[in-house]
């Protein structure tokens, strides 16, 4: 793609058709120019030029040097007042959808019914764990027995993004959660972000945002210990969520603090 062809696209993204967009990247390229020399510099069709410099006319963005005498001269209007005025305008535009979106949105809520989801497979349930965190505005608590599953999925790293702008970030785990110098050591990393309790009877997964959503599953096992994989509910019931919250609180407060066991 040449460099006048690359322009044109982008001006069509901005709101120009095909024929705006090859007259004005024309236009601005000739400085001044019959609209017969617009045609042969833009490719735009001599019988469709006229049609199209009206309509920048009328935008503002084509000025017209008009002679009775003479043959008409065009010229463009200044890129940096055009693009000026166009960032204006999708400002403004996108400032008044923003206001009119969350007004539908909060007279949605007023008639909202609380859902539950079942999640099944570690995929379907860290994704969802993952969008929780980047939708929490202060609080997350965090219950799980495997602490690797959060660097194994990324959870670490969307905790630490989020770190500036939450108050508190909790995650306890159990002493299977510190029985090896892999998960200590994510854990070591995690405290420089988070707060990590050990609790000792512990064997959940469970996160809890701003004591409204709440995600709470386990690893199911068949007899004999074979895994069949992790399995969840998610549900945005605040009552619910707020249940867990008090639950993982008492936890919390009978947990000890996480600290690297010597000859780790």
């Amino acid at each position: 793609m040449s460099f006048t062809e690359d322009v044109i696209e982008q001006l069509k993204k901005l709101g120009f058709n095909e024929y705006q967009a090859k007259i004005y990247t024309a236009l601005v390229g000739l400085g001044v120019a019959t609209a017969s020399e617009i045609s042969q510099a833009s490719g735009v069709p001599p019988n469709k030029v006229y049609s199209v410099i009206d309509s920048l006319k009328k935008r503002g963005l084509v000025l017209a040097q008009e002679s009775d005498t003479s043959t008409n001269r065009y010229r463009p209007r200044s890129p940096d007042n055009v693009v000026k005025d166009i960032r204006n305008e999708y400002d403004d535009a996108l400032k008044k959808t923003e206001e009119k979106l969350l007004a539908l949105y909060e007279r949605s809520k007023k008639a909202f019914i609380p859902e539950m989801w079942i999640l099944r497979g570690s995929q379907a349930v860290f994704s969802k764990i993952r969008e929780m965190v980047m939708d929490a505005n202060e609080t997350i608590t965090i219950g799980i027995d495997s602490p690797f599953d959060l660097h194994l999925h990324g959870i670490d790293s969307v905790l630490k993004d989020a770190r500036g702008h939450l108050k508190s970030i909790q995650i306890i785990t159990g002493q299977e959660g510190i029985d090896n110098p892999g998960e200590i050591n994510i854990l070591n990393t995690m405290t420089e972000y988070t707060q990590v309790r050990i609790s000792d009877d512990f064997h959940a997964i469970w996160v809890i945002i701003d004591s409204k959503e709440i995600l709470q599953g386990t690893y199911a096992q068949l007899e004999g210990g074979i895994e069949l994989g992790i399995m969840a509910t998610w549900s945005d019931n605040q009552s619910f969520a707020e249940l867990w919250q008090r639950f993982s609180d008492s936890l919390w407060e009978s947990g000890k603090p996480f600290k690297t066991p010597k000859g780790k």
